[in-house]
This record gives C-alpha cells, sequence and structure tokens, in this order.
C-alpha cells in the first residue's frame, strides 16, 4: 500500500508540474490560429536561414512555456509556414533558453557557473546547427488554385490539429488524419470579436484534450520508470567518465522533470560527477524526457521527429564527451 501511494504521490506531482506548460502552448498556439494572421507573419520574418535560426533559437524568451508547451506552438507555426529551421530551432532551444530557466538555473546551480553558462551557451549553438542542418529539408507542400482567395496547403511534418473551414456557413474547426490548412484570410475580417473568442476557448479545450490525455500516459510511464529505476546502482556503476556519462543519459530519457527541475535533480550529486556528465543530463532531459518523447511523436511525424532526435542527442553527447575528457 505505501508503494502504491507513493507511485500515485510521484504520478501526481509529474503530472502537475507539466500540465500548466502544455496548457499555456496550447493558449498561444490557440491565439496564433485566431488572431493571427499568418501571412502577414510569413512575410515578416527573415529569409536567410543563419537569420531564421537565430531567431527561432530566441523565441523561447517571448513563448517561455517549456519542453511541453512548445510543441503545440511548433505544430501551429509549421501549419501557418513558417520556415522549417526557424520551427526547429525554437523545439530545441526553448526548453532551455528562456527567463525562467535561466533564472532558475543560477539560483539553483550558482555554485557552479560554469555549468549555467554551458547549459545556456551549448543549448543555443546546438539549436542553431539543427536548425541550419533542417534548413535543407524538403517541406513537400500542395498548392491548389493560387489565384483564389482561398489557399490550401497540406503540411507533410505534422500528425493532427485544427484547421479552419470556409467563411460561408462558418464552421469553425474541422480535424482530419492527414491535416491540411486552409487559408481563409484574417479570421478577424469575417467574424466579430465574441465569436473569435469562441473559436479561441473552443480550440484551447479540443488541444488540451487531444494532447493532454497523451501526455498524461507519458507522465504515467515515466513515473513508472522513476520509481522502479534502481537510482544508487546507477551511480555507483558510473565511475568512469564514459560510464557516468552512460548513466546520466539514462537518467535524463527516463526521469519526468522539467527544465525547472532537473537543476533540483543534479544539484545534490554535482560533486561526485564531470561537468560533461551534467550538462548532458540537463539537456537531454529537458528536450526528450519519456512524456515529451511521446507528446513529440503524436504532434510531428515519426521519421522527421526521429532525425530531429537522432541529431541533437548526438550533438548533446558529444559535447559531453568532449568535456569529460577534455575539459573536466
Amino acid at each position: 500500500m505505501y508503494q502504491l501511494n507513493h507511485i500515485y504521490t510521484l504520478f501526481i506531482s509529474n503530472l502537475l508540474i507539466s500540465l500548466p506548460f502544455l496548457l499555456l502552448g496550447i493558449v498561444i498556439s490557440s491565439g496564433l490560429l485566431v488572431f493571427v494572421d499568418e501571412h502577414q507573419l510569413v512575410n515578416k520574418l527573415p529569409r536567410t536561414r543563419i537569420l531564421a535560426v537565430i531567431i527561432g533559437s530566441s523565441l523561447g524568451f517571448l513563448f517561455p512555456v517549456g519542453q511541453y508547451g512548445n510543441l503545440p506552438i511548433v505544430r501551429r507555426l509549421l501549419l501557418q509556414g513558417v520556415p522549417i529551421p526557424l520551427c526547429i530551432s525554437f523545439l530545441v532551444a526553448s526548453p532551455t533558453l528562456n527567463p525562467f530557466v535561466i533564472s532558475n538555473s543560477w539560483q539553483v546551480l550558482g555554485d557552479h557557473p560554469r555549468l549555467v553558462f554551458l547549459r545556456i551557451l551549448g543549448i543555443w549553438i546546438i539549436s542553431i546547427m539543427v536548425g541550419l542542418v533542417f534548413s535543407a529539408y524538403p517541406e513537400k507542400s500542395v498548392m491548389i488554385d493560387e489565384s483564389s482567395p482561398v489557399l490550401k496547403s497540406r503540411s507533410t511534418l505534422v500528425n493532427s490539429g485544427t484547421i479552419l473551414a470556409d467563411s460561408e456557413g462558418f464552421q469553425p474547426f474541422h480535424r482530419s488524419g492527414n491535416l491540411v490548412y486552409e487559408y481563409q484570410g484574417n479570421v478577424r475580417t469575417s467574424i466579430g470579436i465574441r465569436q473569435q473568442f469562441l473559436l479561441f476557448f473552443d480550440n484551447i479545450i479540443k488541444e488540451f484534450i487531444e494532447l493532454g490525455s497523451i501526455l498524461l500516459v507519458g507522465v504515467a510511464i515515466s513515473t513508472a520508470c522513476q520509481f522502479f529505476l534502481p537510482q544508487a546502482t546507477l551511480f555507483q556503476w558510473g565511475e568512469t567518465p564514459l560510464n557516468q556519462l552512460l548513466v546520466m543519459i539514462v537518467f535524463g530519457l527516463l526521469l519526468s522533470l522539467n527544465s525547472l527541475n532537473s537543476a533540483y535533480f543534479l544539484t545534490p550529486v554535482l560533486s561526485s560527477i564531470l561537468y560533461g556528465s551534467g550538462l548532458v543530463f540537463l539537456l537531454l532531459n529537458s528536450l526528450f524526457n519519456i512524456s515529451s518523447l511521446i507528446l513529440l511523436f503524436s504532434v510531428i511525424r515519426v521519421k522527421f521527429a526521429s532525425y530531429v532526435i537522432i541529431l541533437t542527442a548526438q550533438l548533446i553527447i558529444l559535447l559531453g564527451l568532449f568535456l569529460n575528457f577534455y575539459i573536466s
């Protein structure tokens, strides 16, 4: 009975630290859908790849939503025609490069300023590199009747989401397995303020039910892993720099922490691990723990999401190995 109570308490605490960030991301995503003209948004973005990834990696300061809330925003940006490198650099950088995480890092890891600096600089450089690599990824879009005021396009990178219907006989949202986004002009010119807010809240509810249920499953799985994971044994095994790095990779993937709480987990063991191993845990756990991975695969198509995960994880692990063997 004690173990069941402990698992239940752990599950609820993990869920409570995850859902608010997801909800905030959904609110921003719904705002982009209802209140933002995507043509104007795309036209104001830079055309060059390097500027796009720099802006994308810095969007976390504007949208501080963590690794759960950034996914609905990335999906919405992809649907609105925002360049892929900007979206990917935002996806990679936003869980760490936002004011809340940076402030928390200084407070919790203040005795290790080099680690805080490496956490910020490392993910910023990695997000730019990953974004530049995916700037060459061919997004296959299908345009139909470009002379028409109604522009239809199909995104090949997302699994699900909401779309706008024709303003005639206005039925605001429909869903499809292969998402088709229909641009009908600025929705503010088609309906009144009251209807806009009704659509806004309707989309929040639908996206929260869709993504919240997926996150619930992810948190349940990660909670079970966290409970049964032999943490003390793994720490004892991680004596060499390589073994230690492998142990922190396991912790980073299996523990359902967010960008804020990962620093608290790391603090008690910092004196016994190398900086490279600690950095790998901070960066991987902020991006690719079990909960965020399940959510990522539900939002982004598996093939494309796998490319992002593999490339980003490789860069993070290489950075950790370099620090462990040449710097620490």
